[in-house]
């Protein structure tokens, strides 16, 4: 279709205005239907840092009132903040934004560490290993022996994840299928033997009760739902793995522990309530960690030959926390980083 324009009536300027102010237009249009990159540089930190947050909840799938997203953003830049100081200091580990950054310590404290744990005297049954030679380097992952990442949630129930890993590796090494074992059993059904559900526990008191029960019940069965429920018998009943005992590795001992580590996936408890965990994102924590102990993760193995030295560890906190899921602690004498070398346990099946 052919469009003509004829105007005779105006004079040449009246067209010339006309068709300059119709480029005018276009050119507007244009920008704004293709905007520019914005220029970051000229952009403050506070906008850099809000833009930041957006992108934040969005891949989190945060959600809060308006009063709430004031608070929480205040939070995100004062850790987004630290963060960018601290790795610059040189550590053998650095921090990053994940799903905990809009926590303030305290809150983050208060539902991932719940409460400090008591020193149980397991002196009758720690195992001494015979001194022997051990490879330099397990991962314990690489072998098949070690089911994904879970996340416990916002439940204080990192020991009965820490018991199901242990338990599930040793099953599969004693010529098992790789099975994933179920936490919510133990969280619903152990407080006879001195753990509070999602207010906290420990392996020791979560294998009593596995003992008695002749054994745990599958994830599948008896399904994870981050909070302490009546424990339900039934499914309680439907044994999918048995176990004899449990054994503690002596304590402070890093030659005893590697032979541990070097035949099995290992418990440890560890001092988690600081920035090293809340926002660890990769490397090796050498230092910031103390031994009151308030979580307990797996050790899933161990290189003697990197510089520092470490242990694997496999959390709860999900697979987007850390290094997909895990942990790489400094191996140190003693009672180790965080406390880690104080109490290892491993199940025996």
């Amino acid at each position: 279709m052919d469009y003509n324009l004829t105007v005779e009536s105006k004079p040449r300027k009246t067209y010339i205005a006309i068709f300059a102010a119709l480029a005018i237009i276009g050119v507007v249009a244009t920008v704004s239907f293709y905007p520019r990159t914005p220029n970051t540089a000229a952009l403050t930190q506070l906008q850099i840092d809000e833009q930041e947050f957006i992108d934040y909840i969005s891949k989190y799938s945060k959600q809060y009132s308006e009063e709430e997203y004031a608070r929480r953003f205040k939070i995100f830049r004062d850790n987004s903040a630290y963060i960018r100081v601290f790795n610059t200091q040189g550590k053998t580990w650095f921090l990053g934004v994940n799903e905990f950054a809009d926590m303030t310590f305290a809150e983050f404290k208060s539902i991932y560490t719940p409460h400090q744990y008591v020193q149980t005297d397991e002196s009758e049954n720690v195992h001494i290993f015979e001194n022997q030679a051990v490879p330099t380097q397990v991962d314990w992952t690489l072998k098949g022996a070690v089911t994904p990442v879970k996340n416990q949630g916002q439940c204080g129930s990192c020991w009965s994840f820490a018991t199901t890993g242990p338990c599930e590796s040793a099953w599969f090494l004693a010529g098992h299928t790789l099975t994933s074992f179920s936490e919510q059993q133990l969280v619903d059904c152990s407080s006879s033997y001195g753990n509070d559900g999602c207010g906290g526990g420990t392996m020791i008191g979560a294998m009593k009760y596995v003992i008695a029960n002749d054994g745990i019940t599958t994830e599948a069965n008896y399904n994870y739902t981050g909070v302490t429920g009546t424990c339900n018998k039934a499914k309680a009943k439907t044994i999918a793995a048995s176990f004899s005992g449990y054994k503690v590795v002596a304590a402070d001992n890093i030659d005893q522990m590697y032979i541990a580590v070097a035949q099995q996936p290992v418990r440890v408890e560890v001092e988690a309530d600081q920035a090293a965990w809340q926002m660890y994102k990769g490397g090796i924590v050498s230092s910031d960690c103390g031994t009151a102990h308030d979580h307990e993760v797996t050790v899933v193995g161990y290189n003697q030959i990197n510089s520092p030295p470490y242990w694997k560890c496999k959390n709860s906190w999900g697979p987007a926390w850390g290094e997909a899921g895990y942990i790489r602690i400094a191996v140190v004498a003693g009672k180790g980083i965080c406390g880690i070398q104080m109490q290892p346990v491993y199940p025996i099946v």
